[in-house]
């Protein structure tokens, strides 16, 4: 993986971890949600008439893309609903990576060198250990938390493939994400819609539209650098190091969400960083 791209994933990643607290912080993370995909298409409205039109082969994993993405936003907001941001997120992260790699070499015949390998296994280990942290011999996350956390990486490895397979058919990758985003921006604002009438409604705009535009600035910004990335490199590496958000999610927790810290995130905090530079190697 060359320094530019690796150095653009993790950026991305500060910026992934960024919007997902600010939505674990927000008041109706459903409304939020819903207006930060709707700003978002709004954004990038502009671009469909600039860039050229993905290629035919690509429409289809567009049309993916917009269905795996409002179940992946549907089922981060419930998990987020039920536990807390340094468990959840780590979880939810953490189980995509290793399907991610699984599927990249089954359908896509991706294969992985030794030292990307070890790097994975370091940073999905210290995700894990993050997510199952016990307190009095109880875990910390509950059922419900767990069962949508890990739905979510599910969720995340799918789009995470039919984004970087669409990406490299449709020629160009940063079309591909203007597109993306902007049919994104149709379903979840329906779905809450029909969900939450009155509370989406009656929720005042003002309150909640500094929080949607800023999480859809880096939403768009984090995840087209990550698109642009597919389209270059290895679907598998490319995701695992984005995981690493995992590690910035763990800072904001303890400096801005003051969640504590301790002498076992220490050491996750050391397994991630050092899956990092065996990735970028």
């Amino acid at each position: 993986m060359s320094p530019l791209i690796f150095s653009a994933v993790l950026f991305a990643a500060v910026l992934h971890a960024t919007w997902n607290a600010l939505i674990k912080v927000s008041g109706d993370r459903l409304v939020v949600m819903a207006v930060t995909t709707a700003f978002t298409s709004m954004l990038v409205f502009p671009l469909l008439f600039i860039l050229p039109f993905p290629a035919q082969p690509s429409w289809i994993f567009l049309a993916l893309s917009a269905l795996v993405h409002t179940f992946y936003l549907l089922l981060l907001v419930k998990a987020y609903g039920y536990g807390d941001f340094a468990q959840v997120y780590p979880l939810a992260r953490g189980s995509a990576p290793l399907l991610t790699s699984i599927l990249g070499f089954l359908f896509l015949s991706e294969a992985m060198d030794a030292s990307e390998i070890f790097g994975m296994l370091l940073i999905v280990s210290g995700i894990f250990a993050l997510a199952f942290q016990r307190r009095d011999g109880k875990l910390q996350l509950s059922r419900p938390a767990l069962f949508y956390s890990l739905m979510t990486g599910v969720f995340i490895s799918a789009y995470s493939l039919v984004d970087g397979v669409g990406a490299r058919l449709s020629e160009n990758s940063l079309s591909f994400t203007a597109w993306m985003f902007f049919f994104d921006g149709f379903a979840l604002p329906v779905t809450a819609y029909f969900r939450r009438p009155k509370e989406l409604l009656r929720s005042n705009i003002k309150e909640v539209w500094k929080s949607g535009i800023l999480v859809a600035l880096l939403s768009l910004v984090g995840y087209a650098i990550i698109v642009w990335a597919f389209s270059l490199e290895r679907i598998a590496p490319v995701s695992i190091l984005r995981e690493t958000s995992v590690m910035f999610a763990l800072l904001i927790s303890i400096f801005i969400l003051k969640e504590g810290f301790s002498k076992l995130r220490t050491l996750i905090v050391f397994l991630i960083l050092s899956g990092i530079v065996l990735m970028g190697i």
